[in-house]
């Protein structure tokens, strides 16, 4: 005889498809879930989205030094393009100017009261001790400056200079022989003498003239006339 199989309640089968059926589902979520953490994990940058949103937001200024340094409470250094301001007086050079010319045996006066005379006017052999210079016909030139005002005159800055012919050509200092420059401080009513040798040429003694300075804010005295011949 056939054998025959018990039968299983309709319930009981219902209740086993139901339990497969949510198996499946979690296995399914299960799936999904690995998936998506797999795809939302860390990039080529190491980020996750949260930091990338934060590393794409506007970045806080940097101060320039000058606002660095007072907030730290220094004194902020200048601007290294800042236009340097130069005074127009003194960036202009200087030009000396004269006082009308006087004979080689006259007294000038300066318009601060100081006065110069030209003691003596020699022909010598000029040496030639420093360099560039050339040994020649020379005149030996002494000035004597007598301080007028009320206080001391500081002669550090004095010069004398020689021109020579009808062209006024500018004589050569030489250091020789006996060429002596002014300097240090003249009192009050006292005189000094200095000796300065400048090379002149017989052909332009007809006419030499000699400026006198003690002070380049004062202008020059200037002394004109025939020099000695050799």
């Amino acid at each position: 005889m056939r054998a025959r199989l018990a039968a299983v309640p309709r319930p009981v089968l219902v209740a086993v498809g139901v339990a497969l059926a949510a198996a499946l589902a979690v296995a399914v979520a299960l799936l999904l879930t690995a998936g998506r953490d797999t795809a939302t994990g860390p990039g080529p940058t190491g980020t996750v989205a949260g930091a990338t949103a934060e590393a794409t937001a506007a970045p806080t200024p940097t101060p320039a030094p000058s606002e660095a340094a007072a907030d730290a409470g220094e004194e902020a250094p200048p601007a290294p393009d800042a236009p340097v301001v130069v005074d127009a007086d003194l960036a202009a050079p200087y030009e000396p100017t004269t006082t009308d010319p006087v004979a080689l045996d006259a007294t000038a006066t300066f318009s601060d009261g100081v006065t110069a005379r030209l003691v003596s006017l020699e022909a010598v052999q000029g040496e030639a001790q420093g360099p560039g210079e050339v040994a020649g016909p020379a005149v030996r030139v002494t000035v004597e400056l007598t301080n007028g005002t009320a206080g001391a005159v500081g002669l550090g800055a004095a010069v004398v200079n020689a021109y020579a012919g009808a062209d006024a050509l500018p004589s050569e200092p030489l250091s020789g022989p006996r060429a002596q420059p002014f300097g240090g401080v003249l009192a009050p009513g006292a005189s000094v003498s200095a000796s300065y040798v400048f090379r002149v040429p017989e052909g332009l003694r007809d006419r030499l003239q000699v400026t006198v300075s003690h002070d380049p804010r004062v202008a020059d005295v200037l002394f004109e006339g025939a020099a000695p011949s050799a």
